[in-house]
């Protein structure tokens, strides 16, 4: 009986280690997204995209009233994996014809011109993604709807 417990106890831990979920580790991470020194405010819809090299991309939605975000790899809020990675913002609004304008400079929507990057080693609820420029007015959405958005 006793050999069988031994062979158990060593066996247990083996398979117990086999029981993940095969997902990397990810590090909780929110922040805010700031235009010119100031809470990134809009009209519309925005989202900031995490892109690690070798791995599944986090993203979080802007949140329009004060540029706050939460980033999600797999799960609602669950983070990004640790490391320095590239990062892309996209506002945008409808427009002419409901076609989305971005509000943005439009570097910043492109993992090759955006030079926007991170680091995430410990999880955070205070990270600031800083952009410069101007952020365009989201056309009024009458306008917008009927193809008449005017400044687009």
């Amino acid at each position: 009986m006793s050999r069988l417990l031994s062979i158990a106890l060593i066996i247990l831990p083996v398979l117990l280690c086999g029981c993940g979920d095969g997902r990397p580790e990810l590090v909780e991470t929110s922040g805010q997204v700031l235009l010119n020194g100031e809470p990134l405010t809009f009209q519309g819809s925005g989202f900031i995209q995490v892109i690690p090299a070798d791995n599944r991309s986090a993203s979080g939605k802007i949140n329009p009233q004060d540029g706050t975000f939460k980033l999600t790899t797999f799960e609602n809020g669950d983070g990004v994996i640790p490391g320095e990675h590239p990062v892309t913002v996209k506002v945008t609004a409808l427009g002419p014809g409901g076609q989305a304008v971005d509000l943005l400079p439009r570097e910043y929507t492109d993992i090759q011109t955006s030079g926007l990057t991170i680091v995430v080693d410990q999880p955070t609820d205070s990270l600031k993604i800083e952009l410069e420029g101007k952020l365009r007015a989201a056309p009024s959405a009458s306008n917008a709807l009927q193809g008449d958005a005017s400044g687009f």
